[in-house]
């Protein structure tokens, strides 16, 4: 899955490393179940979202809209204007 910026059409991957560099902080040793508990516990997001993100894939489109909302929450601006509006697309 990718977020695209809303105001100028920027797109990111929204994978493993794009969480860490939104969270701020280093992937955890430990493969999985480590990523899944670190990324509940500072998060906030439900469970079934963290697997989904910790999967990728199908997971992921089922919870879009959970997490871009979570995305924007957390103020992730947009590398390219600045914006902070984003949407879900493939």
């Amino acid at each position: 899955m990718y977020i695209k910026c809303k105001k100028c059409g920027h797109k990111e991957k929204t994978n493993v490393s794009f969480f860490v560099k939104i969270i701020g902080a280093s992937l955890p040793a430990g493969g999985f179940y480590a990523w899944v508990t670190y990324l509940f516990a500072g998060t906030g997001l439900a469970m079934p979202i963290c697997i989904a993100i910790a999967t990728g894939g199908i997971a992921m489109l089922c919870f879009k809209d959970e997490i871009v909302a979570w995305i924007i929450e957390k103020g992730h601006q947009c590398e390219k204007c600045g914006s902070k509006n984003w949407q879900a697309c493939e």
